[in-house]
């Protein structure tokens, strides 16, 4: 039974380390000169973009302008919790692109709210609508 316990105890903390191992320090710069500070790395993903328009618009509208420049590029999407929470107490994630290793734009996912996403630049914003907690 002990061994057990000291296992699962292992692999707890080598899931945690390499959470927290892999966050890259590019990403945790962007994301802090914009006043965002990073929790843990949830995952990675690489795709081609290949957004319909209306789609498109909807990021559009939220300021979110860069995804149009790479339609049918190939692109790394980082994923990420932040330590800021939403006013019910729920964490914001960041997700962060890059295409060929250098960071193209990315945006807040911000859960209580509809649709949910927002600029990384919009912080101060959220704070005095009362949708974030400072």
């Amino acid at each position: 039974m002990k061994i057990r316990m000291l296992l699962i105890l292992v692999g707890i903390l080598f899931v945690s380390a390499c959470s927290q191992e892999y966050i890259n320090e590019k990403h945790k710069v962007f994301l802090s000169n914009k006043g965002w500070r990073i929790k843990e790395f949830i995952e990675v993903e690489t795709f081609i973009i290949d957004i319909p328009n209306e789609m498109l618009s909807n990021y559009e509208a939220s300021g979110l302008t860069f995804l149009s420049e790479y339609l049918g590029e190939e692109v790394t999407q980082y994923s990420y919790e932040l330590k800021e929470k939403d006013i019910e107490g729920k964490r914001l994630k960041a997700i962060v692109y890059e295409a060929e290793e250098e960071i193209i734009g990315g945006y807040g996912i911000l859960p209580s709210w509809t649709p949910g996403r927002f600029n990384l630049d919009d912080k101060e914003r959220l704070i005095s609508e009362q949708m974030i907690k400072q």
